[in-house]
């Protein structure tokens, strides 16, 4: 692993961006039931819509550019946020179990999800790997804290 970190898949993207569009087309239902009813002035409604397209089109590429992990010598470092960054240390000595899932829009995508359970009750997720990284990375998450779950 690079000392800058991994990056995810870049299918993620087209993900992150099907989601963003559906939140952007809620907006516009929404919006157009409220126009239509005559219980919203339609330029309120447009600025809305517009700022939800503008923000769908572009969160989705700074979110994946700011997600890194990173496997270090003691512990798994996630770095995240398109506005708001956060980074995330995890001990592999807290780790309790790792598990990969697939949701219905990541089976989509061809994608995957790891998530590492910790000894605190918390959970880490590392959307968008595929399906060689999630295991390759499930596995030696697995073997340095000591845990396999299948």
């Amino acid at each position: 692993m690079d000392a800058a970190g991994n990056l995810l898949d870049r299918r993620v993207l087209g993900m992150w961006w099907s989601l963003a569009g559906a939140g952007a087309g809620c907006v516009a239902l929404l919006g157009g039931v409220a126009v239509w009813l005559g219980r919203v002035p339609a330029a309120p409604v447009v600025m809305l819509l517009f700022l939800a397209t503008v923000a769908a089109a572009l969160i989705p590429p700074l979110r994946y550019r700011r997600w890194r992990y990173r496997l270090r010598e003691r512990d798994l470092s996630l770095s995240r946020g398109a506005l708001w960054q956060v980074r995330t240390l995890i001990p592999f000595d807290r780790i309790q179990f790792v598990e990969s899932r697939r949701g219905p829009l990541d089976r989509i995508f061809g994608l995957n999800v790891l998530v590492v359970y910790t000894a605190a009750g918390r959970a880490a997720h590392i959307p968008g790997l595929n399906s060689l990284q999630a295991e390759a990375v499930r596995e030696e998450l697995a073997k340095v804290a000591g845990t396999l779950t299948v």
